[in-house]
């Protein structure tokens, strides 16, 4: 097996996780199953969501409410499927030891091909 054999996968693995993260509630789900209502602040999110925008997700109110580098990050399509696909080529290249060369070639590819995946299932939602 041979890089190749992995760089699909990693591009649907990267679609999947925003598909997750922007177009469900699975952090409100999880937080309730753990009991992480509060790290997680999903009492404010639930309040906020009530009061203000019905409409907001998760990642939004984050950043509303908690301006930032890392909550515009995670409330970003492009991104977060930037540094994800970044994140993802650079562990996938040095797993097989390839030179940081080729992942700089598999990333253009990698992050078009899951932000156009991400944005078509988004759009069909």
């Amino acid at each position: 097996m041979n890089l190749t054999d992995f760089n699909i996968p990693l591009i649907f693995y990267t679609t999947f996780i925003m598909v997750v993260w922007f177009e469900s509630d699975i952090v409100q789900t999880i937080a309730k199953i753990f009991n992480l209502r509060s790290i997680l602040k999903i009492y404010e999110f639930e309040k906020y969501k009530l009061e203000v925008d019905v409409m907001c997700n998760y990642p939004n109110f984050l950043y509303e409410k908690y301006p930032g580098y890392i909550t515009k990050l995670l409330s970003c399509p492009i991104c977060l499927c930037f540094w994800s696909t970044l994140l993802g080529v650079n562990l996938l290249t040095y797993s097989f030891g390839y030179q940081q060369w080729f992942a700089l070639l598999m990333l253009p590819v990698n992050y078009i091909c899951s932000l156009t995946i991400y944005l078509i299932i988004r759009k069909l939602l």
